[in-house]
């Protein structure tokens, strides 16, 4: 999939999919929800949306993101590491607590000034709560979502 910043980017849309374990290797299992990514131009690069259900309820879950290289925005952790050889960096942006039912939504702006011109191949990774592993649902990767962010 991929998605392009600036003014004629259209809204990309990526299924979540069942993780056991690490989020370099989602199953081939769709989870219920999906992550939005789309340049609503101005001051903002990117937005990022995701819904998802069915995941355990009334329980919070971390929101990570792959493949922010030049990132210089807010977060509230970030891991490094390598996998298989391969470095990778995932910045913790948000946390969210689903409803009763176990369904529950996130929203990021990454802003321009935040978030350097580039092309960037991310995948959005949802964790319990304060833990760094295991990853229950993740969009997939390797390929992941290929977005090119171009500000001028």
């Amino acid at each position: 999939m991929v998605a392009a910043g600036g003014k004629w980017v259209t809204a990309q849309k990526a299924p979540f999919y069942w993780v056991n374990g690490s989020s370099n290797d989602p199953t081939s299992d769709l989870a219920g929800g999906q992550v939005v990514i789309v340049d609503p131009m101005g001051n903002v690069s990117l937005v990022v949306q995701g819904n998802v259900k069915g995941l355990d309820p009334n329980a919070g879950y971390d929101v990570w993101i792959r493949d922010l290289t030049g990132y210089t925005g807010s977060y509230l952790y970030v891991a490094t590491g390598t996998y298989n050889g391969v470095p990778y960096t995932y910045y913790k942006l948000s946390t969210f607590t689903t409803d009763f039912e176990g369904n529950g939504s996130f929203h990021l702006n990454l802003r321009a000034d935040e978030l350097p011109d580039g092309t960037y191949e991310l995948q959005v990774a949802l964790n319990p709560a304060g833990h760094l592993w295991p990853t229950v649902v993740a969009t997939q990767w390797n390929p992941g979502l290929i977005v090119t962010v171009k500000t001028q």
